[in-house]
């Protein structure tokens, strides 16, 4: 029996191909692309890095989950982390780079413009029509990493993570914690509560190695 792709409870990282200047290219794409703050260049950057090949969207969920824990802009973080991967520091220089200067050349342009713009009721009702489109995209990223990232066949986990998702809510939005603490918090209670079972382990490491899994493999091998 053969498996095609490893389960998104363990991703695989992937490397993606090309050069630095190919990296500052795709980046630069991304940057210009990324209308809408946060959430836009997030979701815009894992649709380009999934569609080219220098991550999978397991992957980038885990990177962006990595991202959070340092201090800083994690989208940044996620593009040094990307180009490192692919070409070393050359790689994180071209993403990071590639990331900031259209978007910064942009900015430089649009902002006189923009101060001006907003001050009219009609600059006003086109930032409010803005806000939905951001939530939007928010919510698809959402989407996008669970279908990929949660391990829907380990039911105990799915539920444990729905609990913390609710709670880090909580926190964030009723009681506005820094998201220094959901964050920290969150890496304990993965590292104590959110480990595969033996059998999801096995069934892993079969899937990795295109053998078949058998229940009693393990079991029959210890006895002989």
């Amino acid at each position: 029996m053969s498996s095609d792709a490893a389960p998104a409870s363990s991703p695989t990282p992937a490397t993606g191909h090309g050069t630095a200047w190919d990296l500052f290219l795709v980046f630069s794409k991304i940057s210009a692309k990324a209308w809408g703050g946060g959430s836009g260049t997030t979701y815009t950057m894992h649709q380009e890095l999934v569609r080219r090949g220098y991550s999978t969207s397991a992957q980038y969920a885990l990177d962006l989950g990595l991202a959070r824990l340092i201090p800083g802009i994690n989208l940044l973080a996620v593009a040094v982390m990307v180009g490192y991967r692919c070409c070393g520091f050359l790689g994180s220089l071209a993403s990071i780079t590639g990331l900031l200067l259209p978007a910064s050349l942009i900015t430089l342009v649009l902002t006189a413009g923009f101060v001006e713009f907003t001050s009219h009721p009609l600059g006003t009702a086109v930032v409010k029509g803005v806000v939905p489109v951001t939530a939007a995209l928010t919510y698809a990223m959402a989407v996008e990493n669970a279908s990929q990232s949660v391990p829907w066949q380990e039911r105990r986990i799915v539920i444990l993570m729905g609990v913390y998702a609710a709670l880090a809510f909580s926190a964030s939005a009723v009681f506005h914690l820094s998201v220094v603490f959901p964050i920290i918090g969150g890496a304990f209670y993965g590292a104590l509560l959110l480990r595969p079972s033996e059998r999801a382990t096995a069934i892993t490491a079969a899937s990795s190695s295109g053998q078949a899994f058998s229940p009693g493999a393990g079991a029959g091998e210890d006895r002989s």
